[in-house]
């Protein structure tokens, strides 16, 4: 401890504290491995390279905070060069802190912790700013060093920046097989997929939209009788229910306003619209649902109630999910949140917050289903599904919204995509 320039501190209490932490992390408890982290780190314990896993845990928790300061203890125990922040840059990305991100990522050397895990990071974020140039760049130092990073193509052909000679490039990329991870060959298919489209030959781009979706469900399969069993989780809230447990937030509490409905269904364009206000800040995808089913131990009516019975608080469920947003998103006003299958978490979402708005975006079956199905979703388990799979979770969310309809009432605003579109000032 002393050799590492750590003040003394009872080395049992720590030994404690990392045995809570692995036991944590085999029993999936996020509240045992969170607050066992926090002593691990208010301690700086030395870890070492164990300091990048802790990170990751953390993060998984919604924690970035503290993932972020698990790195800076790694940066000062010996981390590689650099290693400790580009894992900072990944998070900071992942959490949409994309400008911090690339500012941090473009402070490390081009060829750390590897030249294309660079790149990669550096055009994946400047894309999402906006920053077509340097995303361009990017891509194609990527290009250089990896020639058969599909994924790097693909971002040059969404923004349609491809050149004659790319196109080539592609074509024998194609013909020669070399593109072998899964990511790859299914973003080849998708860029074959957008060339064919633009060029209005229809079949071709859809067997090939075809292709990449059947790729990515080699791993991102859909699962039915889950699905199934997680909306009648849902179902399972009544306004009764929600009555009985819900506790009002304070008056000085940041308030969320929810957006769910389908991918491709309109939510960023909502969520864009009630940013634009001066006191809405946009939030995106939080996603802090599971982080709240998690500390209950289930998302189920009857989970809440033992929570409850067991000394659970409603207020301190609220306190942690306005915490973590907070880590999110800047401001001190209203925040949209517009996570995907928001649907699953309406109930317990009400709980906490009882007189949030909840807007529910609704696009033409046939256009969403279309959308969805041709659309790069990379990390999304969607983007792996066929169109009957896609269907079938449609009319599951349809039950849904129907379901919602009748325990919220005029809580629950509907809104059609092409009606927002026709006229916006009606809405």
């Amino acid at each position: 401890f002393f050799c590492l320039g750590i003040a003394p501190v009872n080395m049992q209490s720590l030994q404690a504290a990392a045995a809570r932490f692995k036991q944590s992390l085999q029993q999936d408890d996020r509240t045992g491995l969170v607050d066992a982290a926090e002593i691990l780190i208010s301690h700086s314990a030395p870890l070492g390279p164990q300091w990048s896993a802790t990170a990751d845990q953390l993060a998984r928790w919604g924690e970035l905070g503290l993932a972020l300061r698990a790195l800076d203890l790694w940066k000062v125990q010996a981390a590689p060069p650099h290693a400790a922040e580009h894992q900072q840059a990944v998070l900071l990305a992942r959490y949409g802190h994309n400008r911090a991100a690339l500012d941090k990522a473009t402070a490390i050397p081009e060829n750390l912790p590897a030249p294309e895990a660079n790149a990669y990071l550096r055009e994946s974020t400047a894309m999402t700013l906006g920053d077509r140039d340097t995303a361009e760049a990017e891509f194609r130092r990527t290009l250089r060093a990896v020639p058969e990073s599909a994924r790097s193509w693909l971002g040059l052909a969404q923004m349609e920046r491809l050149t004659d000679e790319d196109r080539k490039a592609i074509s024998a990329l194609a013909a020669s097989r070399a593109a072998r991870e899964q990511t790859d060959r299914a973003a080849l298919e998708h860029v074959l997929a957008l060339l064919a489209h633009r060029e209005r030959d229809y079949a071709a781009a859809f067997a090939h939209y075809r292709r990449s979706t059947e790729i990515k469900g080699e791993t991102m399969k859909y699962q039915s009788q889950e699905n199934i069993s997680s909306a009648r989780i849902a179902a399972a809230w009544t306004g009764d229910a929600i009555g009985r447990m819900a506790k009002p937030a304070g008056e000085d509490e940041r308030k969320p306003i929810f957006v769910t409905g389908l991918p491709r269904s309109g939510t960023t364009l909502v969520e864009q619209i009630l940013s634009a206000h001066c006191q809405v800040d946009g939030g995106g995808e939080l996603g802090l649902a599971v982080q709240i089913e998690a500390t209950v131990g289930g998302f189920a009516p009857s989970d809440f109630e033992r929570y409850a019975s067991g000394g659970g608080s409603i207020d301190a469920l609220r306190a942690l999910f306005l915490r973590l947003a907070g880590g999110r998103i800047g401001g001190t006003g209203r925040f949209v949140d517009k996570s995907l299958n928001q649907s699953r978490s309406i109930g317990p979402l009400s709980v906490l917050f009882p007189n949030a708005p909840i807007v529910w975006m609704q696009r033409d079956p046939a256009d969403n289903a279309w959308s969805i199905y041709r659309s790069w979703l990379a990390n999304n388990v969607v983007g792996g599904w066929s169109l009957a799979e896609i269907a079938h979770h449609m009319r599951i969310e349809e039950a849904l919204q129907d379901h919602w309809r009748a325990q919220l009432g005029e809580r629950l605003l509907v809104v059609s995509y092409t009606d927002l579109g026709d006229d916006p000032d009606h809405w």
